[in-house]
This record gives structure tokens, sequence and C-alpha cells, in this order.
């Protein structure tokens, strides 16, 4: 209503020619705050600066023009004007938009309004955050925590939670990013406040992105997406659709991202966001230089990179530079190539962001992979690998620490609870304690005796127990996953069925399929393992003719290898024969083959088998990944978790290879593994050739 009265003012004859630029500049900021303007205070304000103040003409910049014409308001009102600029000038003046900032804190300061203080500080975080200087963001960011929580200012409290949360996943840090960022999106929630959750989902869809599970990003990213053409947010509205673009880029859907980038690009242009329109004008470039446009995506990425040196959009500078190396590589200007990823390199080395600098080890690696020096683009492939493990390894600790604190702050909000119940209360509770205090020693003294009395395990089998119950655990872990990801899919096509394209709903319908079926393998594992626990399956050998088979076996994945251009060859004797359990082997060979196509990207899986030393030996021999000795060691120990991702995001627990020791072991036969990282991996059994032993 009242941002009506003021555009009715606007459109009026009567103030046609005597608004003043600061006026008018006032106006523009009041009607694109993100505070809705309901307050006649608020209008009488506009209107005084609309009609009275002269009209002059003054070469002033937008802030010196701000402050000469809020100068004489009240002090909470210049200090909601002077943020609401910072905000609206961010990207496009973020110089300007620290300024004015810092004025916002000054007059707080005076005043002593923490409440206030905090929104500034909180903005003043966005903007060196967009600057690429981390540190100075952080630091903004924690002040303005301690200053929401000395105001009790839920609001201001939930935006520093959710921009901490911000800077620790740009560090790399996901699990304590996760954890800041769910604090933030609980208050929100509380608030029923659609901004700040939207916030919040954006930086969880960016996490998953990250961590390469992109039906978890869309799920979030197009939730945000609702929610910000909800409250009308067009700013939101366009930096989300560029997130998706770059999802659907990654899921090499480049049809579906072009779009969503050419839409974006609309949004940007409308609101003349330059930190935006240097995004998607790299996004665009990129799927140019995928389409081998070469002219194109160098026009793109020079203007990407010529913006964001214009604005100090640092990470764009990074990723434009790495990306027109390899344009100007297959161009063949080396020299050109090698400036740009030197530069990159250097800038991200100075923002001591880890995914920038990964970024930079990917691209050094692909550069000289294009020149066809295999020597140095192995060398940054290693130091890629190795920064990702950092990476990985750093957010294990992480999660440790944020479980910690967790702790500590349900412990210390317990405690301050109680120190508020009256003594009547406690009294109360003392009494309940006594009682509870006396049950649990009545209960654990039966439980003891009952324990003595019948203890019949022994403490080999007390050991053994506990690792089963560890290894279940995981196993219900990682059956959860995959069908998240599966309800995930089925909710994105339920709410947003007729919005999706052919190709989106094939895409969403492909995966759930693919999840469905490795869901479907994994349990086929554990009941096997299982019923092998519980003496269920039973030891039948019999004679078995080995190439028939490895040809039974291997057809089963002829479709998957087909998928990732890998070969499947066996090289063993036509008449070659076995005394085992056939089943067993056969699930032997079942889990080692798919174990190989998981972790190879192209050449080729070898089954071998030959007779050596009276005992029948397979070498099932990829060209993959491969591993180094502190990761193969642990492979077939149930109580040591060992799981890693495919070529291609595959998700596996370890459990087939935990099978498939057990059930060479029952034919008194071994099992290990030879591998070198970059090398491929050899999977290799013996067998005795005959026996008659059951076990």
């Amino acid at each position: 209503m009242a941002q009506n009265t003021l555009i009715e003012c606007r459109n009026q004859n009567l103030g046609k020619n005597i608004f003043s630029n600061e006026g008018v500049l006032l106006f523009k900021i009041m009607l694109n705050s993100p505070r809705k303007i309901n307050n006649n205070f608020d209008i009488m304000i506009i209107l005084l600066l609309l009609f009275i103040l002269p009209a002059t003409i003054i070469s002033q910049s937008n802030l010196d023009s701000l402050s000469k014409a809020i100068s004489k308001l009240p002090d909470t009102t210049q200090i909601r004007l002077l943020t609401d600029f910072c905000w609206q000038n961010r990207s496009k003046n973020p110089y300007e938009a620290l300024k004015s900032a810092e004025k916002a804190i000054k007059i707080s300061d005076k005043i002593d309004n923490k409440k206030l203080k905090a929104k500034a500080l909180n903005l003043m975080g966005v903007v060196y955050r967009n600057l690429g200087n981390y540190d100075k963001s952080l630091s903004m960011y924690n002040s303005a925590l301690k200053n929401a929580e000395e105001a009790k200012d839920s609001v201001q409290i939930a935006y520093s939670y959710n921009n901490l949360g911000g800077i620790y996943r740009l560090e790399g840090n996901n699990v304590l990013a996760l954890e800041y960022i769910l604090k933030a999106l609980k208050i929100f929630e509380r608030l029923n406040l659609k901004s700040g959750i939207s916030f919040c989902t954006i930086n969880i869809g960016l996490i998953y992105t990250n961590q390469e599970n992109y039906l978890k990003a869309l799920e979030y990213l197009n939730y945000t997406l609702r929610i910000r053409n909800e409250i009308n947010d067009r700013a939101g509205r366009a930096l989300t659709l560029n997130l998706i673009a770059e999802v659907y880029y990654k899921m090499h859907e480049i049809t579906v991202a072009l779009k969503y980038y050419l839409e974006a690009e609309k949004e940007y242009r409308a609101l003349d966001d330059k930190k935006g329109l240097a995004a998607v004008w790299g996004g665009i470039g990129r799927i140019y230089f995928d389409q081998n446009n070469l002219q194109k995506a160098l026009e793109y990425r020079k203007r990407a990179l010529d913006l964001s040196y214009k604005i100090s959009y640092s990470e764009g500078e990074v990723t434009n530079h790495n990306n027109l190396a390899l344009i100007y590589a297959k161009l063949d200007k080396i020299k050109e190539a090698e400036d740009n990823l030197k530069k990159a390199q250097a800038i991200a080395s100075n923002l001591k962001t880890a995914y920038l600098e990964l970024e930079c080890y990917k691209f050094w690696s692909d550069y000289y992979e294009l020149r066809g020096n295999y020597k140095k683009a192995l060398f940054y492939n290693k130091k890629y690998i190795t920064l990702k493990d950092s990476i990985a390894s750093k957010e294990n600790l992480a999660l440790i620490s944020s479980m910690e604190a967790a702790y500590k702050a349900e412990k210390i909000e317990k405690e301050n609870a109680i120190l508020h119940i009256d003594n009547e209360l406690n009294k109360k509770q003392r009494n309940y304690l006594l009682v509870i205090a006396f049950l649990i020693i009545v209960i654990a003294g039966f439980i003891y005796s009952r324990y003595r009395a019948k203890r019949i395990a022994s403490d080999k089998y007390k050991e053994l127990n506990a690792v089963k119950d560890k290894f279940f655990k995981i196993i219900a872990h990682d059956l959860k996953a995959p069908f998240n990801t599966i309800l995930g899919s089925v909710d994105i096509l339920k709410n947003n069925y007729h919005e999706l394209t052919d190709e989106e709903r094939f895409s969403l319908l492909n995966n759930i399929a693919s999840t469905a079926d490795k869901s479907y393998q994994l349990l086929d594992n554990l009941l096997v393992w299982s019923q092998s626990q519980t003496g269920k399956i039973k030891f039948n050998p019999s004679k078995i003719n080995l190439s028939h088979l490895f040809k039974e076996t291997a057809s089963l994945f002829e479709h998957a290898a087909k998928n990732k251009n890998l070969e499947l060859v066996i090289d063993c004797p036509e008449n070659l024969e076995v005394y085992a359990d056939e089943q067993m082997l056969h699930t032997v060979m079942r889990n080692l083959i798919s174990n190989g196509i998981k972790f190879t990207e192209k050449g080729q899986i070898t089954i071998k088998a030959y007779k050596e030393d009276g005992s029948l030996k397979v070498i099932v021999n990829d060209t993959g990944i491969g591993m180094d000795e502190a990761f193969y060691k642990n492979l077939f120990k149930v109580d040591h978790y060992v799981s890693t991702y495919g070529t291609h995001g595959e998700k596996g627990t370890g459990l087939g290879l935990i099978l498939c020791k057990e059930f060479i072991e029952k034919h008194n036969g071994k099992i290990w593994v030879e591998s070198k990282l970059g090398e491929g991996s050899k999977f290799i059994f013996t067998i005795p050739l005959i026996t008659n032993s059951k076990k």
C-alpha cells in the first residue's frame, strides 16, 4: 500500500520537475530495498526529500549524494538507508558499498545500536566475500554474530550463521558449512522468513554441487527458485537460475543448461547485475568451447573476464583465466594460454580458496594433456587428487569438531535452562532423579547377574559381534542414501512434472533406475553375506568349467561396460575345470568384474585364469584409477569402512569384497590386490584345483 502511494507520487505531474537528485536517489533505494515500506514515518521522510530538497545538479558520487540527503534524518533512518545502499551496490560498486556500511557502523556505534550494527557488519562481509577477501569476510560475520547475540536479534543471528556457512563452503569445509547453515535454517523456518530460508537452501544446493550430488543440488535449488518467485526476489531468482544452469552443465545436459543460462542473462541485464552477467557469460562461453566454437567461446570469456576485473570479482577472474587458457591452447597460442594459467594460479593462491586451487590444478592438467605432455599432465593431476583428498580429510575432522561443538552448545543450553527453574521444580527433579537412579541400579544389578549366569561367548565371539554391529550400521547408512536420491528424484518429478522437458524427465527416470539397480545389488550382497554369517549357505563343491562360468558372469555386465566404452576380455582355456562351489564362485566373479568397471574410465577389464603350483589362479585386471597401499590394505577387513566413488560417481560399500574373501577362504584359498595410483588394479585369488573338504 505504502509503496503504491510512492509510485503514484512519482507519476504525478506535480512532482515531475521538482525531484532533487538526492530525493530521486533515496526514492530508488527505498523502492529497491529488501525491507518493505510499511512505515508512515518512512513515507513522510521520502516525500520531504522528494518535494522540499532543492533540485540542484551535483557532481558528487551516489554515496556522497545519499549522505548529504540523509544528514538531517534520525540516526536509525540513516543507518537503514546506508545498509540498503550497501546491499544494492554489493556487486556493481563494491567499494562504494563498503564505505556505506562503514558509515552505518559508525553511526550504530554512536547510538549503541547493536542490532543495526550486526546487519551492517553482515553486509560488509558479503561485499568482502564477493571481492575474494575471505579472512576479512569471516571477521565481519563473526563480529555480526556477536553483536546480534548481544542484541538478541534472531534474524541477524541466522544471517550470520548462514554467511559463516557460506565461507566454510568456499574453503572446502562442507561439514562445518552445513552445520552453520542448518542452524540458520531452523531459525528462519521458526520465524517463517522466506527470504532467509532461500539464502540457506541455495547454500545447501551449492554444497551438494561441490560434492557432485547433482540430484540433491537440483532439489534444493528448485525449492529456492519457488521461494524467490513467491516473494518476487528477482535478483535471487537470477542467481538461482544461473546455479541451476551450472548443475545441468556438470550433468552434461548442455541444452537444458543453455536454456537456464539465457534466462538468467535476461534477468541480470534487467537488474544491471554485473557480477551475474560475468558468471552467465562465462557459462555460455564454456558451452561454446565444448561445441568447439572457439571464436564465440573466446568472445564470451573475454567479456566475462573484463567485467570480473571491473567489479573486482576474484572468483570470476580465476575461472575465466583458466578457461581462456584452454581456448588459447586449442588455437595454438601457447604463450597466451600459459600466461592465463599463471594469472589464475596467482589469484587463487592469494584467495586461499580450496576449490579455486583445485580448479587451477585441473586446468593445468587439462592444458598439458591438450599439448600431449602427459608427464606434466599426470604431475598436476596428482596435485589435484592430493588436494581433493585433503579436503575430504578436512571434512572428516570438521565432522568431529562440529559434533563436539553441538554437544557443548546443547550442554550450555540445558545448564542455562536449569538455572531458571524455580526451587520447587528443582526439588521434584531431584526426587525423580533419586527414583530413576535407584531403578537404574536395580536393573543394572539384574542385567549383570544374568550376564554372569549365562555368559557363554568367548572374548573373540564378543569382538566379532561388535564388528558385525558396526558393519550393519555402515550398511544402514549406505542403504539410506540411494533411497534419498530416489525419493528426491520422484519428488522433483511429482512437483515439477509439467515444468520439466522430456529430456529432463528422462534424465531423472534414468537416475532413478540406475540408483534402484545399485540398491538392489547392495541388498543382494547384504542378504548373501547375512546368510553366510548365519550358516544358511552350505558349501557344495562340484566340477565346474571355468570358461563357461566366466562368460556367463561377464554377460551380465555387457551393458555397463558398453556405457563406459570398456572391453571385457576373457583369457581362460576352454577345458579348464575346478572343484568348487559354483554359486560362491559366481558371486566372487560378479563382484570383482563390477568393481573393475566402476573404477575404470577407459581401456579394458581382463579376466585371466591358469594353473600354478597345484592351484587355480584367477586375475581380474583393470586399467582404471588404481589406489595406494594405505587404501587397499583394508579392503577385505570387515571392521574397516573402506569406500570411494567410481569414475562416474558410483558409490560402493566394500561389502562385495568382504563376500569375495569369505567365499574364497571357504575353498581354502587366498585373495589379495596389487595396485598403484593411476596404473589400474589386479584382484587375484587362488584355490586348490582338487578339494573334497566342506566348510
